[in-house]
């Protein structure tokens, strides 16, 4: 994962809005939602291969074609599942009610990350043991918490303490927390409001160079949350226009545009080209790809390609495909999935750095992960099902 930047945004055009209007729909198609599973089910897979990095499957993931990955997916997708969750609360005038329940979701993903770190520290811990490499600690960044471990437990109980692929959830975390704030605006000045504000924060933190610290390490968060929140709300906004049953109608120019974006995009990665020039005359957000502070070329990319699959008809194939059925139920149960499959990501760049990674340890370690987390999230569903069904309910009295 990337490294960190500035920017500063010029103000768009005051037309932009005539290429994206909001149309009242009759009700909602409960197969909108099947599609935000679907994504969210194949970006967490994505996840889980990119963090063993150098295996062959890598190749093949969507970050090799374009300026972002999964990671942005994920958040965009977040945004638009807490929508779904929690917003018609604010609508309702249950604001505490649903900041209760943000809270606690919100606790929840910490208590997910505490874990996390645990397990992932036991793994390597556990190849330490075996090879007498004290260096797998320095792969993760485990190294402070190990050789200063009174610092290192403060950081891991106020999210300072930030290991190498275990990034996700703090952001996660701390864009749920900010979530009531967002809703609050939305429900009542609009959606115009709430998306100015939050553009405003993203480019005052990019100009600023605002970022949350890391402890005890001096550094700051890989994915700055105050950069991100922008994708975070952008995703709440198109939850909510789906939610409350509108289709957001996107023009033929927007359209093009967005598939040029994206084609060029792809040339530019596969090619590798890079370009020589600097132009220091504009702020450096606006024209490098810096992950940490989510730079304007990644967040226009991941929009872009929203906007050209959101033309294919998911709706029809996902009602009638039976094979992607896996991927919907892996976005339904996502958090145990990812924690899931980060440990086994974990435990396998441990076996790959130890054999050598020979492309049948790799497929060895990324179907056997694949596979075990489709299993994970077909039980959790199937208890589901258990508890909600009439039958189930009945059984309960």
């Amino acid at each position: 994962m990337p490294e960190r930047d500035r920017h500063a945004g010029r103000r768009p055009s005051a037309n932009w809005t005539k290429h994206l209007t909001i149309a009242p729909q009759p009700e909602r198609s409960p197969s909108r939602v099947l599609t935000v599973d679907f994504w969210r089910g194949l970006a967490l897979l994505s996840i889980f291969v990119n963090h063993m990095p150098g295996n062959v499957f890598e190749h093949l993931t969507h970050k090799n074609f374009g300026f972002s990955d999964a990671t942005e997916v994920f958040v965009l997708l977040a945004g638009v599942a807490a929508a779904f969750v929690y917003l018609p609360l604010f609508r309702r005038g249950e604001a505490v009610s649903g900041t209760f329940r943000i809270v606690q979701r919100a606790f929840q993903l910490y208590m997910a990350q505490i874990v996390l770190i645990v397990l992932c520290a036991a793994v390597i811990a556990r190849s330490v043991a075996i090879t007498g490499d004290l260096r797998f600690y320095e792969m993760l960044h485990l190294d402070i918490l190990i050789n200063d471990t009174v610092p290192g437990l403060v950081g891991l109980a106020t999210l300072g303490l930030q290991p190498a692929y275990l990034n996700i959830l703090p952001l996660y975390i701390v864009l749920l927390l900010g979530a009531p704030a967002a809703f609050w605006l939305l429900s009542r000045h609009g959606p115009r409001t709430l998306l100015l504000a939050s553009a405003g924060l993203y480019v005052v933190a990019q100009l600023f160079w605002l970022n949350l610290s890391t402890f005890p390490a001096d550094g700051w968060w890989f994915l700055n949350p105050l950069c991100w929140q922008l994708l975070f709300v952008i995703g709440i906004l198109i939850g909510d226009a789906i939610a409350s049953g509108r289709t957001i109608s996107i023009t033929r120019p927007l359209r093009w545009s967005a598939a040029a974006y994206v084609a060029v995009a792809a040339v530019w990665i596969v090619s590798g080209f890079y370009p020589s020039w600097n132009p220091q005359w504009l702020p450096r957000f606006i024209w490098d790809f810096d992950k940490t502070n989510l730079y304007l070329p990644r967040l226009l990319h991941v929009l872009a390609l929203a906007c050209v699959l959101s033309l294919l008809p998911m709706e029809r194939w996902l009602r009638a495909s039976e094979v992607m059925k896996p991927l919907l139920i892996l976005g339904r149960h996502s958090l145990p999935v990812f924690c899931l499959g980060t440990v086994w990501a974990i435990a396998g760049q441990m076996i790959r750095t130890q054999t050598g990674g020979a492309l049948s340890i790799d497929v060895m370690l990324v179907t056997s992960g694949i596979l075990a987390q489709i299993i994970l999230a077909g039980v959790l569903e199937w208890h589901r099902s258990q508890r909600t069904s009439p039958a189930a309910s009945r059984r309960s009295l």
